[in-house]
């Protein structure tokens, strides 16, 4: 081998050029960096997105996505429930009991920028039917849904269109519709549904602003209202009763305390001087250009919630103010009204829609029925009505169908008779034995067919109830409570001699209920408290009076009748209370009320033809007008099989 060769050998050979790349891999300047650039600045702006949305909508960061909140706090949150509303156990929607309505009256003075309706409750539809759930609000259907077969929750959110909510008051009816599809020919398509609305379904609205005025705080009250008595002199207990009388003729529930509730204080009244309210109770007037409001009935704040005071001591005025139609126009904090006078009902008859009947066009299928309610103390003079004319106007129909009338009188049937095929126009005869202090008269109408079977389709027709119908009054003076209305109607007062060193709030809560069902709509009566009867004047008493000689007595820690208490002689309950009529030694016709301890919410008995019951929070019993008392009814128990 050569040494050329040799040298050749020895040398490594060199590795082979790589192309050069027309562009360098990072930006000049960066070399032996691990980050670009350009990385930085993509991350900032990230950043300052983010920044961005976390300010604008914070829930969307902070909230679960279920949560359907109306994000207000609570001093702008309105809510009214069922239970609000006076449906404390909620609504039950079944084949024979379909639907129901409730009236919500919204705030005015406290802007709305939501309100819905947030619908709970439960379900049971059998496998074998179809079941649609429906709201509707002032007439127009907003929400329809099927519901599943079996035992299903109900939750739905229904937003309240912003034209019906506009005018400040929604009224909401719940309908239920349902059939079987077995496709089995029966005359019976029930379809065994048994819908429950929960009492916390709830129409709620949130405010632009907390409730600040008077009207708007009146229309934030549940039905259970506590009237809170600052003031225990004889001014302001009678406030305080007049009030109680007047909320609980407006279809509240009203108790009496001498200090806020620990919850619901919204639901509460205040009553006294302004300074003792102010000073006792922590309540704050709300202040309008720089005066104080607190003058006669006003809103104000206790720990940020709205209270409404009454500090005049003036039940009668505040009353009729407070619950009529006048309180519309306080959209203002604070304010003292004058005078707001009523008219009564006068004539010898009075309009079945003057007594809240519904006058507008309904569908019937099968069954139609009207309720309406009425006090003998509301109507004219007291007297008892004798009949009542019914006039009603029925859609063109087949030949085979008739229309038939049924009346029933607080559960008698007083009256059937069947209508004319085009303009139906009866009267119906109403048994004053049947007759209570507070009555109930129910009409429905009903469909009766001669053809049937399963190629009959069934057909809904329009009816409406004419406004010629009414009440028409007689002259049958009545007995037992139903006279006293009679009796009372030239004017009374209340009296009650043993006022001093009384509870007054156990006594509040005692008798202003009972008194309430005796007292004409409008009327305020006078309390005269450490006073005797008037001569020769219609009264009620609270307590005895050595010019009143009653039936029965409590005395001496015992009930008593009859002479020598022959007839009755027993101890006398801790909670409790007597009711009777009695006439003074005057002649002059009054109830007479003896209560012992505190009687709580306890149901009071329908006031009929009987002069005397004794009431207890487990039952009541009536004393006949010699002193003995009524035999239960049947006298003989038949054991159950």
């Amino acid at each position: 081998m050569s040494d050329d060769d040799g040298a050749s050998g020895a040398a490594a050979p060199e590795p082979p050029q790589q192309p050069k790349p027309d562009k360098d891999d990072y930006f000049p300047g960066e070399r032996g960096r691990s980050v670009p650039r350009s990385a930085w600045w993509i991350l900032g702006i990230a950043v300052v997105i983010l920044l961005a949305f976390l300010v604008a909508r914070p829930t969307w960061f902070t909230h679960d996505a279920d949560d359907m909140s109306l994000d207000v706090p609570a001093d702008r949150h309105f809510t009214k429930t069922l239970a609000g509303s006076g449906h404390a156990d909620g609504v039950w929607l079944t084949d024979d009991s379909p639907s129901t309505s409730y009236l919500v009256t919204l705030p005015a003075d406290s802007t709305r920028d939501e309100t819905r309706l947030h619908l709970t409750g439960s379900a049971q539809i059998p496998g074998n039917s179809t079941v649609f759930l429906s709201v509707s609000m002032d007439g127009q259907q907003v929400y329809n849904q099927e519901l599943s077969t079996g035992e299903k929750d109900i939750d739905a959110y229904v937003t309240v269109p912003d034209q019906i909510a506009d005018d400040g008051q929604v009224r909401i009816q719940f309908r239920a519709d349902g059939t079987r599809h077995d496709e089995t020919c029966t005359t019976d398509h029930s379809s065994g549904m048994q819908i429950h609305l929960d009492p916390a379904t709830v129409v709620e609205a949130a405010l632009a602003w907390p409730i600040h005025t008077v009207r708007d705080a009146v229309v934030s009250w549940d039905r259970g209202l506590t009237v809170v008595l600052a003031d225990q002199s004889d001014q302001w207990r009678t406030t305080a009763a007049q009030l109680g009388m007047a909320l609980t003729r407006a279809g509240h529930q009203v108790r009496f305390a001498d200090a806020l509730p620990a919850s619901d204080v919204d639901n509460a009244i205040l009553v006294g001087p302004a300074a003792t309210l102010s000073d006792r109770d922590g309540w704050s007037p709300s202040q309008e250009s720089g005066e104080d409001t607190a003058d006669g009935t006003a809103v104000g704040t206790i720990d940020g919630t709205a209270v409404v005071g009454v500090t005049v001591p003036d039940g009668s005025l505040i009353s009729n103010y407070l619950t009529g139609p006048a309180v519309t126009t306080a959209d203002f904090s604070g304010g003292d009204p004058q005078a707001v006078a009523a008219t009564p009902l006068t004539g010898d008859q009075v309009a079945l829609e003057a007594l809240g009947a519904d006058m507008s066009v309904g569908q019937i299928t099968e069954t139609r029925r009207w309720r309406i309610g009425y006090s003998l103390a509301d109507l004219p003079g007291g007297r008892l009505p004798q009949s009542v004319r019914v006039q009603m106007q029925l859609p063109a129909s087949p030949p085979d169908l008739t229309w038939i009338l049924n009346a029933e009188l607080n559960g008698h049937l007083v009256g059937s008779l069947p209508l004319n095929p085009t303009a139906g126009a009866v009267t119906l005869a109403l048994p004053p034995q049947d007759a209570v202090l507070e009555n109930t008269l129910t009409l429905s109408v009903e469909r009766d067919r001669d053809l049937g079977g399963c190629d009959v389709r069934v057909t809904s027709y329009p009816m409406q109830l004419q406004p010629g119908s009414a009440l028409q009054l007689g002259d049958d003076p009545g007995a037992g409570f139903t006279a006293l209305p009679r009796g009372l109607a030239p004017g009374f007062a209340v009296y009650a001699p043993e006022s001093d060193g009384v509870d007054v709030i156990e006594q509040l809560n005692a008798i202003v209920p009972t008194i309430t069902k005796f007292v004409p709509a409008h009327y305020n009566p006078d309390f005269r408290w450490s006073a005797q009867p008037a001569a020769g004047e219609p009264f009620i008493l609270v307590g005895q009076s050595p010019d009143v000689n009653p039936l029965v007595r409590i005395q001496d820690g015992r009930i008593v009748s009859g002479p020598n208490a022959s007839a009755l002689n027993i101890p006398s309950f801790d909670n409790g209370i007597l009711v009777e009529t009695v006439t003074s030694t005057s002649r002059a016709p009054g109830l007479m009320i003896q209560y012992v301890g505190d009687i709580g919410t306890t149901r009071l008995p329908d006031f009929g033809t009987e002069s005397a019951l004794v009431v207890t929070p487990q039952a009541s019993f009536v004393i006949n007008g010699d002193g003995t008392i009524a035999p239960s009814e049947p006298p003989r128990q038949e054991p159950p099989r």
